[in-house]
């Protein structure tokens, strides 16, 4: 990447807007400058605002992102509906940076915006540095996934467009009706390393109904705080939509350890099935049959959910696995050891899969957003990787799913296809 001349920035004032609301509200009397009026204007509609183009209410949709800010803000929408994360353009002479971008209908989505001025975009570290250093969320729009992970707080801004809403679920439960929870920290003799450990039962209700499910989230911080979790599970299971389920939440290594953790590592797999399921079966009084054990995660979650699965078939018969990193290097290329105990999921053969005993029990749902293509810097195309794993689980004898949603690497998405993926499975 090069640094951005200035001229890249600046929408000329005699250039039509490709936003047809912005282009009418701009050339009002008092509002070609932004200022005080144009934003109170804008504080009347929901953000980021979506139209139809040319006036065809069955027409493409477009959505328009906007950024109040003076001649050196260089806002970026970070994580939005593209494969790059994009700049925002300056309206000459005011003070409105803005984004028009065309939109599935099905659209789900979590983004944010940072401030990058153009010397930061030369290279990947230090667009990264200024990326971490200036994230918002959008403060025109009220929709906002926050919470912690990895040690500091997070704030997505949201947005569900109509498709996409009519999949997802419409009421959620109050305190009081999430079921009983446990909490407690786990110690792994296999990882040496004590995680957190968060346990939702069913609902009440549901508590003794059959059939039941225990579904395994890593990542379970951000699963249960950022994303959410414990509230649109409960109102899946009061609905119907997902059997009863216990849920485990499995507490994250931060920074490098998570990648070691997460990264196909035998030993992690090992912890699940041999230390901390008999641990949540003692507590639950309980036991659940492979058929009945699920496990799920997002990203480097989602690659060690399969990989566990794949290593014990016999304890994990359902995987959900979101936006796997199924690019993660070979132990090999890490001059590591790369041998049976260390297969790695994104990489297998199709002679690796066929020689794994027992994938015929196997059901596995793999989502990934279409935005997940690659784009800046080079980043791995998650698409093309999630495709291939499922045709090498597909010969290998395993029930597989695999979905391309409308979205990107974002946890509004990952909450969303879970739902759906467990609903599958259910």
């Amino acid at each position: 990447m090069t640094e951005n001349p200035r001229e890249v920035w600046i929408w000329p004032s005699s250039k039509p807007l490709p936003s047809p609301w912005l282009n009418a509200l701009t050339s009002r009397e008092g509002n070609q400058h932004g200022g005080q009026a144009f934003w109170q204007a804008v504080s009347h509609r929901s953000c980021p605002v979506l139209e139809t183009m040319d006036g065809d209410p069955l027409g493409p949709l477009h959505l328009t992102f906007l950024w109040r800010g003076e001649a050196h803000s260089y806002p970026w929408l970070i994580g939005g509906p593209s494969v790059d994360h994009l700049p925002l353009w300056q309206i000459e002479g005011s003070d409105i940076w803005f984004r028009s971008l065309p939109v599935p209908s099905d659209l789900v989505l979590a983004y944010r915006f940072a401030q990058i001025p153009p010397p930061k975009t030369k290279t990947q570290e230090a667009f990264r540095a200024a990326v971490r250093q200036s994230l918002t969320p959008d403060p025109l729009n009220p929709n906002v996934l926050h919470g912690a992970w990895q040690g500091h707080q997070e704030a997505f801004s949201t947005l569900e467009l109509p498709r996409g809403k009519e999949q997802g679920l419409t009421a959620l439960p109050g305190a009081d009706g999430l079921g009983e929870s446990h909490r407690f920290a786990f110690n792994s003799r296999f990882l040496n390393v004590t995680r957190d450990i968060y346990i939702q039962a069913p609902p009440s209700d549901l508590v003794q109904k059959d059939p039941q499910r225990l579904l395994f989230l890593l990542d379970g911080e951000r699963c249960e705080q950022v994303m959410q979790l414990p509230a649109h599970l409960a109102a899946a299971q009061i609905s119907g939509q997902i059997p009863a389920t216990t849920v485990v939440y499995v507490g994250a290594g931060r920074g490098l350890t998570r990648a070691q953790e997460l990264g196909c590592n035998p030993a992690f797999a090992r912890a699940l099935t041999g230390e901390l399921l008999p641990r949540v079966e003692q507590v639950l009084g309980r036991s659940f049959l492979p058929a009945q054990t699920q496990i799920s995660g997002a990203s480097l979650g989602g690659l060690a959910a399969l990989h566990a699965a794949l290593l014990f078939p016999d304890r994990f018969q359902q995987v959900v696995a979101l936006s796997g990193a199924f690019w993660w290097p070979l132990p090999a290329e890490q001059g590591g050891d790369a041998g049976p105990d260390n297969q790695v999921v994104q990489r297998f053969e199709k002679s690796v899969i066929e020689a794994r005993a027992g994938l015929q029990d196997l059901r596995v749902r793999l989502s990934v957003g279409r935005y997940e293509t690659g784009g800046l810097f080079g980043s791995p195309d998650m698409v093309k990787g999630a495709r291939r794993v499922a045709k090498h689980l597909n010969a290998s004898g395993a029930e597989v799913g695999f979905s391309v949603r409308s979205g990107g690497h974002d946890p509004a998405l990952w909450r969303h296809c879970l739902l759906q993926d467990l609903m599958s499975l259910s």
